[in-house]
């Protein structure tokens, strides 16, 4: 069994976009929330999209958690094909601990989300529908750090999954500074497409952290770019703060 165990300092997916392999620990209530404005460009047709995103997780065990994702979007599409806005994701799921990084032997865990359907009329799924991630993690010298994700994600609508990746790499900065490189991307019926992605996350405390990042893509002729910012943040109960 793995010997994962909750950390005096909070564990985050923020920012970017790879998640890690340890729960937040027993008993322990995190929000990881942020805002993302992205801009759009394909044929002189410009959209621009703001997110809102949400993540509860609560620790069941050391190696066990349940979460909520909640993104709320509100989409331009010009003044000919008008405005979208809704409820782009809810899902609910949990994350499990499979085991600590022994030597080159990487940390790994497992998420399963289920994506609810007809929870929006402009952004519409018609069925429940999975998405899963497996989590393949390094610490590296100096504080350094090698993320990897690999993602089958199903949209809800048909039976063609998307095949998704993230690889991150993390290193200090200075004091409470971190910062990250990130490179994304997905597949789907053959179609390949990639993004890249950084920034900076400052640890106010053991239980806040802020961060702001920014990123990029062209993909079939539509250029994108991206920033967010947002928090996260952790109740840990007296027991914990105790200890």
């Amino acid at each position: 069994m793995a010997k994962g165990q909750y950390s005096d300092v909070i564990r985050t997916g923020r920012p970017g976009k790879a998640i890690g392999a340890f729960t937040a620990g027993s008993g322990v209530l995190q929000f990881q929330q942020g805002l993302e404005f992205n801009s759009q460009s394909s044929n002189n047709q410009p959209t621009d999209v703001f997110l809102t995103n949400n993540v509860v997780r609560l620790g069941i065990t050391e190696l066990l958690e349940v979460s909520m994702l909640v993104d709320y979007q509100m989409q331009s599409m010009g003044s000919e094909m008008g405005d979208l806005r809704g409820l782009n994701n809810l899902h609910f799921g949990f994350r499990v601990h499979i085991n600590d990084q022994n030597g080159w032997l990487p940390t790994t865990g497992f998420q399963l989300r289920l994506k609810i359907p007809n929870t929006s009329d402009d952004f519409p799924s018609e069925n429940l529908a999975p998405v899963m991630v497996a989590v393949v993690n390094w610490s590296l010298r100096k504080k350094m750090t090698l993320a990897t994700n690999w993602v089958l994600d199903y949209n809800g609508n048909d039976p063609i999954p998307t095949v998704r990746y993230v690889v991150n790499f993390g290193f200090p900065l200075y004091n409470k500074w971190r910062g990250f490189m990130e490179s994304y991307g997905s597949v789907r019926e053959g179609d390949f497409q990639n993004k890249v992605d950084g920034g900076f996350s400052y640890l106010v405390n053991n239980n806040v952290q802020l961060d702001i990042s920014g990123g990029y893509g062209n993909n079939f002729g539509v250029l994108e770019t991206f920033v967010n910012t947002g928090v996260s943040w952790r109740l840990v109960g007296s027991k914990r703060g105790s200890e």
